[in-house]
């Protein structure tokens, strides 16, 4: 049934989803900002498809490492917080002002 559903997304070309100023194309692996392409790999799509899903609520770092690592990987405490800064240095206009990954300070992150 997975499959199915990944199958189904992925043969909708329309599929794309908007992070602010950010349109996200998971079947390209890309991200536009004005017309310019952002390269991102399978893990960035997750991140930020599980944070528009969940946009608004904060979504707590083992929600995330869940979803994008899987629930038998055992993380370092640090690997989900490098990860987003690296991912905030490619999608954000500013990352040191993120405004589509915000962290919420002693329980996770959120985009509005």
């Amino acid at each position: 049934m997975r499959r199915s559903i990944l199958s189904t997304k992925r043969e909708s070309k329309s599929y794309r989803f908007i992070m602010k100023d950010l349109e996200v194309v998971p079947d390209e692996m890309r991200a536009y900002r004005n017309g310019v392409a952002i390269d991102l790999v399978p893990r960035d799509i997750t991140i930020l498809e599980h944070l528009f899903q969940n946009r608004g609520r904060v979504v707590d770092r083992d929600s995330l490492f869940d979803v994008a690592w899987g629930l038998d990987y055992q993380p370092s405490s640090r690997s989900l917080d490098q990860h987003i800064s690296q991912l905030r240095k490619r999608i954000e206009a500013d990352p040191h002002q993120p405004e589509i990954i915000k962290t919420v300070h002693g329980a996770g992150y959120r985009f509005e």
